[in-house]
């Protein structure tokens, strides 16, 4: 039987290599795909569960407040995930949830894309990624800005505008609101600050759902670096800035845009 010749054997590793270049990034694709749907799935579900409690409760959004150790009933979800993070693992806050009635399933808490992180010498893994906007169900009164009790005060800003639930960074979660600048002003843009930071997981995108129940995956610029500031950081001029404050709240001098 006649063997192959050492030529031989090398074209077909070559041809092998090449036929592995082609069809591994069209799987990581594929797998990325896969990974954008499910979790544009699990926001959705998070979108239509905040829409069954108002239903179940006379108009009135999920409470929801910053901060660590915020009873339930004053907020949404409990749970500090932020450093020392003692919350990271605890599903049980999860299960206690206002919205653990429409969401039963813990796993949909969680992007499926995210991965444990480290945060200096601290293994952070996460049992939640998922943010509401702190401008939504908050007891705040505050001339600065204008926040949403009841799903009826979504007039100026619209529902279909009007972000709800999102993916938040896993590097920089904490409690269950998504914090934005109280005190923004379009007109000042050399003052526009970042605050809590939008997850980016998905190519640098990040899933967020909307008042009228639809999803959007929204690629971010300067936000879905890899790597952004853990704390408050200035972000002058950033169109990411301008993008989620207008999606988030209104106020007076907010101008029409995207």
């Amino acid at each position: 039987m006649r063997a192959f010749t050492l030529l031989e054997l090398l074209v077909v590793i070559a041809i092998i290599a090449i036929l592995a270049g082609l069809v591994l990034p069209a799987l990581a694709g594929a797998k990325w795909r896969a990974a954008t749907t499910q979790c544009v799935s699990q926001i959705r579900q998070f979108g239509l569960a905040g829409t069954l409690y108002a239903n179940d409760h006379a108009d009135f959004m999920p409470p929801n407040l910053d901060g660590e150790n915020i009873p339930l009933g004053e907020t949404w979800v409990q749970g500090w995930l932020g450093l020392p993070g003692p919350d990271c693992t605890n599903t049980l806050f999860l299960r206690q949830s206002l919205l653990a009635p429409y969401v039963q399933n813990t796993a949909l808490w969680k992007c499926p894309s995210a991965r444990e992180v480290t945060l200096g010498p601290s293994r952070m893994p996460r049992v939640r990624t998922v943010s509401l906007n702190a401008f939504i169900g908050s007891s705040i009164q505050t001339p600065a800005a204008q926040t949403y009790r009841r799903f009826s005060d979504l007039v100026q800003l619209s529902p279909t505008e009007a972000l709800t639930f999102l993916e938040e960074r896993l590097e920089t979660i904490n409690d269950g609101a998504f914090s934005l600048q109280w005190d923004f002003k379009e007109s000042q843009p050399s003052r526009w600050k970042v605050r809590d930071k939008p997850g980016h997981l998905h190519n640098r995108s990040g899933n967020l759902a909307f008042g009228d129940g639809h999803v959007e995956t929204h690629r971010w610029g300067t936000l879905g670096a890899s790597s952004v500031p853990r704390d408050d950081f200035a972000a002058p001029n950033d169109p990411d800035v301008l993008w989620l404050q207008r999606h988030a709240t209104w106020r007076e001098e907010t101008k029409a845009g995207p």
